[in-house]
């Protein structure tokens, strides 16, 4: 084992860059510290925990706690120097993760400061009305970030390592799934990039550098994307140019995104649970199973209520609520119109009929009076023209006689 135990090999097994980033500096500061080198610390610790020939158990025990009180000075070190509890805990967890990779853990007593943390609130309580005033007098490449940063709530390094191939289907419709694998629990963040995004993501495309695979590139030719460093800056000065004031207790970092955004979660009601997933952020497997893609959808246009950026002036607004107001009067007039003109309609039809009933009447009845004037005429023609002779032949008769 002592051939093979080095640094940089515990350190390539780290997933996580921002973990390795800060065990490397804590091993740093520790071996300078101590004045030893890695490979004299790990045989140091191998041999401490060698027990050797007729030794006692005890004496074994106290030579092999001996690396612990060690751990237990550079910590004191570390906050003499001025280090914050929990970063001069982060810091001594570099020698003692090394040590626990080979095998070879530190068993730290009972009340010891090496487990000591505080809880911390110096990040500065971001809103999405601090969000808007950013946005207002952000250039276009910074509206992008604060978009899909407000979108998705990753971490900082999830955030940097997107490439524009990773990018889903802009055509199709939003919020559109982007799932991301995280870095630091190693769980994929179901989230949804929003039409604003979207309608940002399509137009900055066109502008970035063909040989630069990243989607926030670095301005160097190797292909990078931009630096923690950067965007920490990048955000500060919109704050500042925004006049927003941050106490000198509080930090404005990206991780602010990542609060904010849960803390969405919680008052839009669609629960810590599901903004967790969205985000990337572990949960028990058994919640996850719950939460379909269609229900997270749901749950993120939900979520967006509460983080959209880019709103509408209120003059907009209220011309748009005016709008729908006229449109729903005139919705109700039609359809008193559609009720009249159906109402008149079915009048007319019965109207129709009856009239169509008359002239059937009608037509009958003049076909009854000229049967009875045809019986009429056969019946008492006859009789009416004999009694007309006669009549005639008695003034002829008459006429005579006077004579």
């Amino acid at each position: 084992m002592g051939l093979t135990m080095s640094v940089q090999e515990f350190l390539d097994s780290l997933p996580s860059k921002g973990t390795k980033k800060v065990y490397k500096s804590g091993l740093k500061k520790f071996l300078e510290w101590y004045g030893k080198s890695a490979e004299e610390v790990l045989k140091e610790r191998k041999d401490d925990l060698t027990q050797r020939p007729n030794e006692d158990l005890v004496t074994y025990r106290n030579r092999a706690s001996n690396y612990s009180k060690i751990m237990e000075r550079f910590h004191a070190n570390l906050i003499d120097e001025g280090y914050k509890i929990n970063t001069a805990k982060s810091l001594t967890n570099g020698i003692r993760q090394l040590f626990r990779y080979y095998q070879m853990d530190i068993k730290v007593r009972s009340g010891s400061n090496l487990n000591r943390t505080v809880k911390t609130q110096r990040n500065f309580p971001l809103t999405i009305e601090h969000v808007r005033r950013m946005y207002n007098v952000a250039n276009f490449r910074e509206r992008v970030i604060l978009n899909m940063a407000t979108d998705l709530g990753l971490r900082i390094g999830d955030f940097l390592e997107i490439k524009k191939e990773d990018l889903p289907d802009l055509s199709l419709e939003a919020p559109i799934s982007f799932h991301v694998m995280t870095d630091k629990e190693d769980v994929l963040a179901k989230g949804f990039l929003s039409q604003e995004t979207v309608n940002l993501l399509k137009k900055y495309l066109e502008t970035l550098p063909e040989d630069n695979p990243y989607l926030f590139p670095s301005s160097r030719k190797t292909p990078k994307p931009i630096s923690k460093t950067q965007l920490g800056n990048l955000l500060r000065d919109l704050a500042e140019k925004t006049g927003i004031k941050i106490n000198n207790n509080k930090r404005l970092t990206f991780h602010c995104f990542r609060k904010m955004f849960l803390s969405a979660a919680i008052d839009s009601g669609i629960g810590l649970t599901a903004g967790k997933i969205l985000c990337g952020k572990t949960v028990d497997s058994s919640d996850s199973t719950y939460l379909t893609t269609v229900k997270l959808r749901q749950h993120f246009n939900q979520l967006k209520r509460f983080l959209t950026i880019n709103q509408q002036p209120k003059i907009e607004i209220e011309k748009i609520e005016s709008l729908k107001m006229a449109v729903n009067k005139l919705q109700e007039d039609l359809s008193t119109q559609k009720i009249i003109t159906e109402t008149v309609s079915e009048e007319n039809r019965k109207l129709k009929s009856q009239i169509e009933d008359l002239k059937k009447g009608q037509t009958g009845l003049n076909e009854k009076i000229n049967n009875m004037t045809t019986m009429f005429q056969e019946t008492f023609g006859g009789l009416a023209k004999s009694s007309a002779e006669e009549i005639v032949k008695f003034q002829k008769k008459a006429r005579k006689r006077e004579k």
